[in-house]
């Protein structure tokens, strides 16, 4: 998602509508070749849906990479005039935007500032690509004499401490017929969270280290944790990212299910510190902030049926938790955006089971095109929109985007909402540095300028926030 958003905040409006325009989709059936290593392309493509994969000869066939929705591949093949140096294939059925070379290089060549735009999102993409590349080669190189005394100490103190401690656990729990000791797994979960605050004081955005040196010590922290972290199921399935990013709808569920599981004996004690973590409290928490929300909205049409709409909607546990309550499912008409076509197979599967089909629509759509008009989903004079954990993904830009958009499917005094990690977040540093789950968090002021810049033209109407305020949820009324 992120390289897409990348590339399209560099463009305007209309060269946007001109990629769109000279682009096709083109579907491909899992263990399809989009790209073979050493033959020249004819393309470069973007990933609207599922998910590829990143292969070279010379890694024995290992998959080196996956690639999903709103990633681009091709484009260093495409700049350099080479072939590419590695395969890159369908993990499962995959839609992609094909923007076929010979038409890129025409309007590269007639249009100056169309190429002077795309070149510039191109290189702002790879430098971030190659500063992420350079950062893990440097963390790899050993400690060096007197870096104990250094930036570097306190951090090393604390990752010494805690594979000390799990030395103690593991030990303890195999003289306990593998079970780890009750007293021991509330020092490790207490020792978990305070080793997670002291990395966001250290490393988080208000941290005295520059930039260069958060980010190393980040990934050398990251390389400690790893054997450990690769214990879990929840974390590691955050880390591995086998749906193209952290937040998929199965992470999303697993985290509502809060419950701990992974291999060894220490696998469920870790998985249970990281499902204890702020973050992952707070996402359990919006499950029923949004809840309260879409109840009010029912409340608010006197008995005639809500119209709601949930953009990214993941496994909509938040709906289903409504519906279990209501009296009349009536009362309700829902429809779920989402452009993962496993997730909404999920949720359709409960939903059917629940006699529910007529009352929850679903669409397979990608809510960027929507936004920037490559395609259209006819709904109109809804009552509510919102999305839970969307907008953490979008720059500034495509938010503003999708805000007019949905100005233009609300009826007269609907509502949206949106949900967004607030920088408060006391788990940012271990998202982004252990967990590589990297969000944009926003405050209030920020949601304001947003909604003020969109078509809905003021601030915000109201903020709302979960137990841990750690998610805010701004909302704005459509005149």
């Amino acid at each position: 998602m992120r390289a897409l958003i990348s590339l399209v905040s560099q463009l305007t409006d209309d060269d946007v509508q001109w990629i769109l325009s000279a682009g096709t989709e083109q579907q491909l059936a899992a263990d399809t070749e989009l790209i073979t290593e050493g033959r020249e392309i004819p393309a470069i493509y973007v990933v609207l849906e599922g998910l590829l994969g990143v292969f070279a000869k010379d890694s024995g066939g290992r998959r080196l990479a996956l690639v999903g929705p709103g990633e681009i591949v091709g484009e260093m093949s495409f700049l350099e005039r080479r072939a590419p140096t590695e395969s890159v294939k369908a993990i499962e059925t995959t839609m992609v935007l094909v923007l076929p070379r010979p038409t890129l290089e025409a309007k590269l060549a007639g249009d100056v500032g169309f190429s002077s735009r795309f070149h510039i999102g191109l290189a702002k993409l790879l430098s971030q690509r190659l500063r992420a590349a350079n950062a893990h080669l440097r963390a790899q190189t050993p400690i060096a004499i007197g870096e104990e005394s250094g930036p570097w100490a306190p951090f090393g103190r604390v990752i010494r401490q805690f594979k000390g401690l799990m030395k103690q656990v593991d030990a303890a729990a195999l003289k306990n017929d593998g079970k780890v000791p009750a007293e021991l797994s509330e020092t490790v979960r207490a020792q978990f969270q305070k080793m997670a605050v002291m990395l966001n004081d250290g490393l988080g955005d208000c941290a005295t280290l520059n930039e260069r040196t958060k980010e190393e010590f980040g990934i050398r922290i990251q390389h400690e944790l790893l054997p450990y972290l690769h214990l879990t199921e929840n974390a590691d399935r955050w880390y591995s990212k086998p749906r193209g990013y952290a937040g998929d709808f199965l992470s999303i569920d697993f985290i509502y299910q809060n419950r701990a599981g992974g291999s060894g004996r220490l696998g469920p004690l870790l998985d249970r510190c990281f499902l204890d973590l702020p973050a992952a409290v707070a996402v359990r928490n919006r499950r029923g902030v949004l809840g309260r929300e879409i109840g009010e909205a029912i409340a608010a049409k006197g008995g005639a049926p809500a119209q709601v709409t949930s953009l990214a909607s993941g496994p909509a546990q938040e709906l289903f938790d409504v519906f279990a309550g209501l009296p009349d499912p009536m009362q309700l008409k829902v429809h779920l955006v989402d452009m993962d076509l496993q997730a909404l197979a999920f949720v359709a599967d409960k939903r059917d089971k629940l006699r529910l089909s007529r009352r929850m629509i679903t669409h397979n759509e990608n809510v960027i095109f929507l936004a920037l008009g490559r395609k259209q989903l006819e709904l109109t004079n809804q009552d509510l929109v919102y999305s839970i954990g969307l907008i953490d993904y979008f720059g500034d830009d495509m938010v503003v985007r999708l805000l007019s958009w949905i100005h233009g499917i609300l009826a007269p005094g609907g509502r949206v909402i949106l949900g967004n990690f607030h920088p408060d977040n006391p788990t940012k540093a271990l998202m982004d540095h252990v967990l590589e789950w990297k969000l944009i968090h926003r405050t209030e002021e920020d949601m304001d300028r947003l909604y003020t810049r969109s078509l809905f033209g003021r601030p915000s109407t109201a903020i709302r926030w979960e137990d841990q305020r750690i998610n805010l949820f701004a909302e704005c009324v459509k005149r």
